[in-house]
């Protein structure tokens, strides 16, 4: 077993691997808040929670006053409320609520997961104030302890959370379409597979958030590609990395240990930590956050603009050339060495 591996959240800023379905786990009405990064655990630049519930589970109108939230679609339907307009997000689509942007959702399917991420440090606290703790793994088919608004409110008090509970009505939710990310920190949503795409040799990274957005805190990323070999090893000496497997199969190394990732595994990896990659699955795909936003030039000097949205039939160059010129500018130690497959 991996040194590295760990049933619960460190309470500093370390290299650790968490399995899918472990982290610390709080229960809410029938939804399953499943906190995996926290501001203890990263030294408050990104916390991530999984929730997970049932179909009409919802989640009232707030804010966060200084955060900025990414939220992902895991698995089913949501229904998204962002600065009163209506939206239907199904499986990979992605929405960008800045700080100080008032949202709410509603889940549409009898399966919904989440993922959502905030920078700061200050969001996950809320669900230790709502919930309960919670010793299983998937949410219950009956709702358990429903958050009385004295919990929000107590949650408001806490946590970067500011509640609402007025409502109000809209109208029907749109299909998510929109494949541009603006070049400010404005709230937005993104249809599935689109966003600025950076093809580098065999591999596409989809920018769904970039430094602009986020204010230079963070940016987020999708990559894809093929059963391939590992890139070189190397660290980061301003920048931390998280890793979550959504489809296939990943190879990481990370402190001088092997992690294979499947679906819905985490790996967590701050700064001057030495780390690897290899995809491993004729299909793979990932996210990639890196904290702070910064490291953003990396991708745009390596990777060249793609108008396809699967990776190349053929590589591409890899234009690894760019980065060797540009290393005083990129925050990227090459160590050089590669580690060989099995």
């Amino acid at each position: 077993m991996s040194n590295l591996f760990t049933n619960n959240l460190p309470n500093h800023k370390i290299p650790y691997l968490l399995r899918n379905g472990e982290g610390e786990r709080y229960i809410f009405g029938r939804q399953l808040a499943t906190i995996i990064a926290n501001g203890k655990s990263t030294e408050n630049l990104i916390e991530m929670v999984i929730l997970s519930g049932g179909k009409g589970d919802s989640f009232p109108t707030h804010k966060h006053l200084h955060s900025h939230e990414g939220i992902y679609i895991l698995h089913g339907r949501l229904e998204l409320v962002i600065a009163n307009k209506k939206y239907l997000l199904t499986e990979g689509n992605y929405a960008y609520v800045p700080a100080g942007t008032e949202h709410s959702y509603k889940m549409l399917s009898h399966r919904t997961q989440v993922l959502s991420f905030t920078s700061k440090g200050n969001v996950s606290q809320l669900y230790s104030v709502i919930g309960e703790p919670y010793d299983r793994f998937v949410h219950p088919p009956k709702a358990v302890n429903e958050p009385s608004i004295e919990k929000f409110e107590k949650a408001s008090r806490t946590a970067d959370a500011e509640f609402f509970f007025d409502g109000y009505v809209l109208g029907t939710s749109q299909l998510v379409e929109n494949g541009e990310v603006p070049e400010e920190a404005a709230p937005y949503v993104l249809d599935t597979g689109v966003g600025i795409r950076l093809v580098t040799g065999d591999q596409l990274h989809t920018l769904m958030t970039t430094q602009a957005n986020s204010n230079g805190e963070f940016i987020f990323v999708v990559s894809e590609g093929p059963k391939g070999e590992a890139i070189p090893e190397h660290y980061h000496e301003e920048h931390t990395e998280i890793f979550f497997c959504i489809e296939g199969q990943v190879t990481l190394w990370a402190n001088g240990e092997e992690i294979t990732l499947s679906p819905g595994d985490f790996l967590h990896v701050p700064a001057n930590t030495v780390h690897s990659y290899r995809m491993d699955s004729h299909y793979t795909k990932m996210i990639g956050i890196l904290a702070t936003g910064l490291f953003e030039p990396f991708f745009r000097t390596l990777g060249d603009v793609y108008d396809d949205y699967i990776f190349p039939s053929e590589p591409a160059p890899l234009r690894f050339d760019r980065v060797l010129q540009n290393l005083d500018i990129l925050d990227l130690k090459v160590l050089g060495g590669r580690p060989v497959k099995d």
